[in-house]
């Protein structure tokens, strides 16, 4: 039974943004946060948790979930990349999301579109 608990996480991660496609911002939260219950490392539910989080206004929990995930998985240049991308395009916070999408690049260097959303000259 415990073998599929990552699973069921993962489809609850799939019907969270199912729902959040529909309009259901809540019920996507909802799912988000059970996913997390049942896959507690999963970073994507994270991030599906804090875009439900930011979309019904709750900006403190979307940022604290995206911490969250960083915390998870320091070494994935995603959780940067994503705490960075939502601090730049909707908190208004540069100087956090230049930090943030430096230490992405770091790493993950070889990719250049990361490169260029942080906006280093990609070579």
């Amino acid at each position: 039974m415990a073998a599929l608990l990552p699973w069921y996480g993962s489809y609850l991660v799939k019907r969270s943004l199912e729902k959040a496609e529909l309009g259901f911002q809540v019920e996507s939260q909802h799912d988000a946060e059970s996913a997390i219950s049942y896959n507690p490392l999963s970073v994507n539910a994270y991030f599906v948790l804090a875009g439900a989080q930011q979309r019904i206004g709750h900006y403190s929990d979307a940022k604290a979930a995206l911490i969250k995930a960083t915390e998870l998985q320091p070494f994935n240049y995603q959780t940067w990349e994503q705490l960075a991308l939502y601090e730049r395009d909707r908190w208004n916070e540069p100087l956090e999301a230049a930090e943030h999408f430096e230490k992405a690049v770091s790493l993950n260097p070889h990719d250049k579109y990361l490169s260029l959303e942080a906006g280093i000259p990609v070579k």
